[in-house]
């Protein structure tokens, strides 16, 4: 999965909670431009911020490796 489509679960998933990206800011300890840039699809988030932002939205982050 890359960023795009990390960006889209993110926001589809903060948007059915009916949280603002202020409150998911508040609640996973992100600030909140990141979390724009992340839903914007700029950046790369690392896995850190990633795991902060899913266990609000109640998401599970798996990691593979393409070895």
């Amino acid at each position: 999965m890359d960023t795009s489509e990390i960006s889209v679960v993110i926001r589809k998933k903060r948007d059915l909670m009916g949280i603002t990206q202020h409150d998911l800011a508040v609640r996973s300890g992100v600030h909140l431009r990141s979390i724009n840039n992340i839903e914007g699809g700029k950046g790369n988030p690392s896995l850190d911020t990633l795991l902060k932002i899913a266990e609000v939205l109640k998401l599970e982050v798996i990691v593979r490796s393409q070895l």
